[in-house]
């Protein structure tokens, strides 16, 4: 009697170092010739972090306690890099999981930043807006219908994000999908704990990066660790510890990005980690698979939702 041939179909491939070695000379000829692929921001200092900007098949955690700004920055992040890279829209689409506030809440923000009208005048709040403003404000934005960004404003789970990500894929095989989740916590599931959703969020979005190389910009919470008292002596200053899920979205990130506001939370007018406290937005980059980690000082001015990387004296 002849024995059955074993089964292969479970065991995992295996790939030759030779194989690795030679996939790594074309990644750093890729950027020697410039044919690297990666998508700038505005901010030159992050970009430098980043390895030249966000790159497919990576996920980007941006976390902080409610309050500090993540929505504002990650929404001028991605209209940034939309306008940074005009010549590569065509490239791109963006899928803005606009969970927290709808999208056109988010084209006032833009809007705003645009035309440094705060939105607190823009809706007529107190004083009816002005023709000339009004017109102003429509005329800035008018060159976003033009971007190749869709919104979903509904809370869907894991499965229904997976399956929007593979449509476009198979639509649209040449393009790059950015998918920026605002935020983490929002994301349905039908797991027993927040713990094991956020696992399988994160897990789901490590799936959808290998298997069509999209980008994942993942807005996340801190835990409530950073405001216990003896914090304070280290002026709140954000770890990775205090990333809410951190064991599961801490882990799985490409770069986690942590923001801080230390006057406008905390009231703290000493020194921040070397920078003036008074409209700061600290983003510690603690966890850069690829770069360097450290403080980027950014000047804020959230009335208008302006986030500018400070310069250095």
């Amino acid at each position: 009697m002849i024995a059955d041939k074993p089964d292969s179909s479970n065991i995992p491939k295996l790939v030759h170092i030779s194989k690795t070695v030679e996939k790594s000379i074309r990644d750093v000829q890729d950027g020697m010739l410039g044919k690297r692929r990666y998508y700038p921001t505005k901010w030159n200092r992050l970009n430098k972090q980043l390895m030249g900007g966000l790159q497919p098949g990576k996920m980007y955690v941006i976390a902080g306690r409610p309050g500090v700004g993540k929505s504002a920055f990650s929404n001028q992040l991605i209209f940034d890099v939309l306008d940074v890279n005009k010549e590569k829209q065509d490239d791109l689409i963006v899928i803005y999981w606009s969970f927290e506030m709808p999208g056109e809440q988010q084209i006032l923000r833009a809007g705003s930043k645009d035309t440094k009208l705060q939105t607190f005048d823009l809706l007529s709040v107190e004083n009816t807006l002005s023709e000339e403003a009004f017109n102003r404000y429509r005329k800035a934005i008018q060159k976003y219908k033009d971007y190749p960004m869709y919104f979903c404003s509904i809370p869907q789970d894991m499965e229904a994000i997976k399956k929007i990500n593979e449509y476009m894929f198979n639509q649209y095989p040449e393009k790059t999908v950015i998918n920026l989740i605002d935020h983490s916590r929002l994301v349905l599931g039908k797991e027993d704990t927040e713990l094991q959703k956020l696992n399988t969020l994160s897990k789901g979005c490590m799936w959808v990066q290998a298997k069509m190389q999209s980008i994942t910009i993942l807005l996340s919470q801190l835990n409530r660790n950073i405001e216990q008292e003896f914090r304070a002596k280290q002026q709140y200053q954000p770890l990775l510890t205090d990333l809410f899920g951190g064991d599961s979205i801490g882990q799985d990130a490409h770069v986690v990005m942590m923001l801080q506001r230390p006057y406008d939370l905390y009231n703290i007018t000493d020194s921040y980690c070397g920078e003036d406290p008074v409209g700061l937005l600290a983003c510690h980059i603690e966890k850069n698979r690829d770069g360097l980690i450290g403080m980027i000082p950014f000047q804020t001015d959230l009335s208008t939702f302006t986030i500018n990387e400070r310069t250095k004296n």
